[in-house]
């Protein structure tokens, strides 16, 4: 009933819920984030502005000034380790090249998983776009994406699939008892449901190697080549 206590759990998902709706309310709104993603559309105009987008700008905004955050979004859209433009730019050819690793890094480290998702006919794109073109900003829990985001600054890609893996391993046990619909509607619900510290814990535990990242990179390289 109404007036039953919470238990802690149902406490930690609230407040994550809490921090989710206000991050991107955070630093001065809504309109903050419209100065940041024009200013970047400006001084980009190639790329201009793209969804997305708009979940790092909003993230980057609850940690810094309007100024700052719109030189952060130009570092990452362009400097190495990060490099995102490509996500973004005309035929978002780098988003291709991420899902195509994502997808052969998933069928090497959950072969069960990737099975049952291919026989179910749930392909890598319907459920991990989002998570990868914002880094988690999109939906997940507050204290994931700036753990990931911390991790993303300084190495890389490699911390992204990590966190992927490790989010699907966990869920596995579910997901090999849906079907189609269910499988997409569990996917919907998942970033609500996870335990950004846990997760991230259980990511670094992953024998993920960079060679990994490499080989399936240069296969989509070599792809796109022979078209």
């Amino acid at each position: 009933g109404a007036g039953r206590k919470l238990s802690k759990e149902e406490r930690k998902l609230a407040r994550k819920e809490a921090e989710r709706r206000d991050y991107v309310a955070a630093a001065g709104g809504q309109a903050s984030l419209r100065r940041v993603l024009r200013a970047y559309a400006a001084h980009d105009p190639d790329v201009g502005y793209c969804q997305g987008m708009n979940f790092i700008a909003a993230m980057f905004l609850t940690f810094m000034s309007e100024e700052e955050a719109f030189w952060l979004l130009v570092h990452v859209m362009n400097e190495e380790p990060c490099r995102m433009r490509g996500l973004f730019g005309e035929g978002m050819a780098h988003a291709h090249r991420v899902l195509h690793v994502a997808e052969g890094l998933i069928r090497q480290f959950l072969p069960k998983l990737a099975g049952h998702l291919e026989r179910e006919n749930v392909h890598v794109t319907m459920y991990v776009t989002q998570w990868l073109l914002t880094l988690y900003a999109s939906s997940f829990p507050f204290d994931l994406v700036t753990r990931v985001w911390d991790c993303f600054l300084a190495e890389g890609w490699k911390i992204v699939f990590r966190v992927m893996l490790a989010i699907l391993d966990r869920a596995s046990p579910d997901l090999m008892r849906l079907r189609f619909e269910e499988i997409l509607g569990y996917f919907r619900e998942l970033p609500g449901k996870i335990d950004g510290d846990a997760t991230l814990d259980a990511s670094l535990k992953i024998p993920l190697r960079r060679r990994h990242i490499e080989k399936l990179e240069t296969e989509w390289d070599a792809r796109q080549k022979g078209r």
